[in-house]
């Protein structure tokens, strides 16, 4: 697994700063534990030495002294422990001393059935072909990503929550599948392929990527949620699922976080419910294609591992004498084009279904269809069974009747642009490249340049057309390759250590006060400070950090037997216990 360096250069790294102390974010308490007393035993450091300071057995020793092998941060020298220089002097100024209890108890989890795995999967990949096939463009903001409205609307009409929406969002963008340039999205040169693949391989690349996003994409949106806590959220993520394994209840894991990742349990939230929406937990443990996701060395290894799980869905579409279709099965592209020019996209009870309206199949035609190649377009797609009821709707829209409609001036551009147009006041779409206005020219002139357009005026047609400025700043291609595996060290990219958020919020501690306090939450040790509450009284206290509360820092007070939350500018001082 990733997380173990697999050649020189990945060790090499491994013995830096960054890659050592990001490493152990992904032990045990027991490995922390361990850790520290092989820190303080120096050249004594010998399992009997280390299972005699921590308490633990020599068995639970040994098991935790190779967590730390396993992440290259320790090896053993004849019989003694050594540690890289970053983990041993970090460790070294750890006050106090862990026990090695060994894991917590945590029952076996209920499996999920083949059929609640393959309908996750399947609900994945339908969301992700209606979101980019059949809806309408998605608008984002002028700063990128997608707001909360817009949201609102993509979730209602694909019959999902924000949470699910978030991840199927994050999931195309991290797969290089979908791109925004300005507000508009696209999709690249590599969903095209993407899309024509196997579902196995279209899942496979989904949740290769998901396992690797730095972010958590339902803890993100979060106002409390900083941007330190959302690039530690991939490290809380691998070390949930690997404690799941073995049918453990995921559950269960997450619940004492605490002790399976210590360094990041705080960051857990979301993890077990985004590993439901991908598929790699089904029930309450991880599914078969959980299990794989953990064992492949790439998205190519593991499409072939959940090849048998992963199967086609035979697409089926049914349409009703209501003129409402139907979709059993994966929709195809095929299917989304037709249903996508001719019928209106609708969710009833949760369910994606098309309409055929009078306005539909007239803008079918408008697009270049006939009636004859719709109809046998949707004869091939409903097995020669087009109902009575949408062959006359065919035959009386066709091209021998045409709608007049009054305009003063005519604007032309690409449908994208038509798209935002056809948003403003006073704007009615005619056709998908084509919007009307009952403005004069010189005045729609002037609107559409005050809403960030370019205009070109046609005095040859009497038409406008327009563009969307764009940026100077260009977007960046997106590479046509597989989602790269992000070494394990860019977990602490961008990320603000603990010694400067401490600094942020008081800047009265003295520097050794700095030191002293970084060290107790980092090490999640005890630590004294002198603290002044909002009433204004002071007092003395022994304080043993958990994780930050947003502003607060949230920690075990033994003054109170119970946790509490302090200002960090409201600390006037800290001294060793």
């Amino acid at each position: 697994m990733a997380p173990v360096p697999d050649g020189p250069e990945a060790l090499a790294e491994r013995l830096s700063d960054r890659g050592s102390l990001a490493a152990v974010r992904l032990v045990s308490r027991d490995a922390v534990a361990a850790g520290q007393a092989a820190a303080g035993l120096g050249s004594g450091a010998t399992v009997a030495a280390v299972a005699a300071l921590t308490g633990g057995n020599r068995e639970a020793v040994r098991s935790a002294l190779g967590e730390l092998r396993r992440v290259g941060v320790a090896w053993p020298d004849g019989n003694v422990v050594c540690l890289v220089p970053p983990v041993l002097e970090r460790w070294k100024r750890a006050k106090g001393q862990l026990e090695v209890t060994g894991p917590p108890p945590v029952e076996l989890g209920r499996s999920g059935s083949d059929g609640e795995l393959r309908s996750s999967v399947q609900q994945l990949l339908r969301t992700a072909y209606a979101l980019v096939d059949t809806s309408k463009p998605i608008v984002g903001l002028q700063r990128g990503g997608v707001g909360a409205k817009e949201r609102q609307r993509l979730g209602a009409a694909l019959g999902v929550d924000d949470d699910y929406l978030l991840v199927v969002l994050d999931l195309l963008f991290a797969a290089g599948l979908l791109v925004q340039t300005g507000t508009a999205f696209g999709v690249t040169a590599r969903y095209e392929r993407w899309r024509e693949a196997t579902p196995a391989r279209q899942w496979a690349e989904r949740a290769w990527a998901w396992f690797w996003l730095s972010h958590s994409p339902t803890a993100r949106r979060s106002a409390a949620v900083s941007k330190v806590e959302s690039s530690r959220s991939r490290a809380a993520r691998w070390a949930v699922l690997r404690a799941g394994r073995g049918g453990l209840s995921v559950e269960g894991v997450a619940a004492a976080a605490y002790w399976f990742c210590p360094a990041v349990h705080q960051y857990v939230v979301g993890v077990v419910r985004e590993a439901e929406i991908v598929g790699v937990v089904a029930g309450d443990a991880l599914s078969v294609c959980g299990e794989a996701l953990l064992s492949a060395g790439n998205a190519g290894a593991l499409a072939a591992s959940v090849a048998e799980v992963v199967v086609p869905m035979q697409c089926e579409v049914e349409v009703l004498d209501d003129l409402k279709a139907v979709v059993f099965g994966q929709l195809t592209v095929e299917a989304a084009r037709v249903l996508e020019a001719s019928a209106e996209s609708l969710v009833e009870d949760g369910a994606r279904v098309w309409k055929f309206t009078t306005a539909s199949v007239r803008a079918a035609f408008a697009q270049g269809w006939t009636r004859e190649s719709l109809l046998a377009s949707l004869a091939e797609l409903t097995q020669q069974n087009v109902p009575w009821a949408l062959r006359a709707l065919l035959g009386e829209q066709g091209r021998g009747q045409v709608r007049v409609r009054e305009v003063a001036c005519c604007v032309m551009a690409e449908a994208k642009v038509i798209a935002e147009v056809v948003r403003l006041p006073g704007f009615v779409e005619l056709a998908p490249t084509v919007a009307g206005s009952a403005m004069a020219s010189s005045e729609l002139v002037a609107r559409l340049q005050a809403e960030g357009f370019a205009v070109v005026k046609d005095p040859s047609s009497g038409s406008v057309v327009v563009r969307r400025v764009r940026k100077a700043r260009a977007v960046a291609p997106v590479e046509e390759v597989e989602p790269v595996a992000v070494d394990l060290p860019d977990l602490d990219a961008d990320e603000l250590s603990t010694a400067q958020i401490v600094r942020a919020r008081n800047r009265a501690l003295s520097e050794k006060a700095v030191a002293l306090l970084t060290g107790a939450i980092d090490e999640l040790s005890d630590v004294r400070i002198d603290y002044v509450d909002g009433k204004g009284e002071s007092s003395r206290r022994t304080i043993t950090p958990i994780r930050w509360d947003g502003p607060f820092l949230l920690a075990w007070c033994h003054m109170r037997e119970a946790e509490r939350q302090f200002r960090v500018e409201r600390i006037k001082s800290v001294s060793p216990t």
